[in-house]
């Protein structure tokens, strides 16, 4: 039986690797006491293996072909996408081990399960999972199975299935040889309302249609479009300058009060709040971007509804999102 060692939740930006130098320098201090302790938990627990639980910023999956739920078979990716590489501040590209063998595993056990997971290739990784390594694993020398779960383009699943999908996982890789040294990741949130094209984005706002039409179409977009993740980044930056969203409209880029409200959720161990989390309340208080604590759910459903040990959080609307933190104790 693998052993499960450690696991972390932990927002991921763009922000922290492309202009890392936008907060204070005391908020910055604050961040890099934060990361290294988690860096440190990787250290002390020694995984072999982590499972993560991740969304897809449009790398791999588009509007025209979503899957909701989708595992990755292959044993290695590629990350940063090339197209990243300058707006995350990388000079090369990194081959990110994973294991397709655990990959058919997840796949074949949760379908037999009752989970509707897709089939995924060899896949390219943005910063949700580039900018969490840089940080926690920055030799990037151990394996990542990864578990997408559509946040971007509804309908989304539920809060409670996401939940239940942690239970499925966690367990699939019980059954995993006594070998295994299992750390679980989830990424992204909390809350923001990032530059994506949603229903509601403004027809005037040329970025956000740009986004639209790559969204849809996928990377052939990008051979008349090469500079739209580029300026992604700079429409970032802008958003962080005015504290707007989009850009000409009163909009916040940080709710801090859901982020520790939910927080406090999260270290409750309250099972039955984040099972009953709704769409219209997350999109409401968290922005289109605060789906992403779907990953965070599905993660306390792999550790069993468990509390976690270390807890986090930083408002950071230079990065223009809620930077939180969990860390739980290994479950053997």
């Amino acid at each position: 039986m693998a052993k499960i060692v450690s696991a972390i939740s932990m927002s991921h930006v763009p922000g922290a690797l492309g202009w890392a130098d936008a907060p204070s320098a005391e908020q910055r201090q604050r961040l890099a006491e934060i990361h290294a302790r988690l860096k440190q938990c990787i250290d002390d627990t020694k995984p072999n293996l982590i499972i993560a639980f991740l969304d897809d910023h449009f790398e791999n999956n588009f509007r025209n072909l979503m899957p909701t739920l989708g595992v990755p078979i292959s044993d290695a990716n590629i990350g940063p996408a090339e197209y990243m590489m300058e707006a995350l501040k990388f000079d090369k590209q990194h081959s990110i081990a994973s294991n397709a063998g655990i990959g058919q595993l997840l796949l074949e056990k949760l379908i037999h399960g009752g989970f509707e997971a897709t089939r995924m290739g060899a896949i390219e990784y943005g910063n949700n999972l580039m900018m969490p390594l840089v940080f926690i694993n920055p030799e990037f020398n151990i394996p990542v199975v990864p578990v997408y779960i559509n946040v971007f383009s509804p309908p989304l699943m539920p809060y409670s299935r996401a939940y239940d999908l942690g239970l499925k996982v966690r367990e699939i890789i019980d059954t995993l040889p006594d070998d295994y040294r299992v750390h679980f990741l989830a990424t992204g949130g909390l809350s923001h309302w990032p530059p994506v094209w949603t229903e509601s984005a403004p027809e005037e706002d040329e970025l956000l249609q740009r986004m639209k039409v790559y969204q849809t179409i996928g990377k052939e977009a990008l051979i008349t479009d090469p500079t739209l993740y580029t300026d992604f980044a700079q429409y970032e930056i802008d958003m962080m300058s005015k504290m707007e969203w989009p850009l000409g409209k009163s909009h916040p880029l940080v709710n801090e009060e859901w982020d520790r409200e939910m927080l406090g959720r999260f270290e409750a161990g309250d099972v039955d709040y984040m099972r009953a989390l709704t769409y219209d309340e997350v999109e409401e208080r968290g922005g289109h971007g605060g789906h992403e604590a779907l990953n965070w759910v599905a993660l306390m459903g792999a550790m069993k509804g468990a509390r976690p040990e270390y807890v986090a959080y930083e408002s950071v609307p230079e990065w223009i999102t809620g930077m939180s933190y969990l860390a739980y104790p290994g479950q053997e």
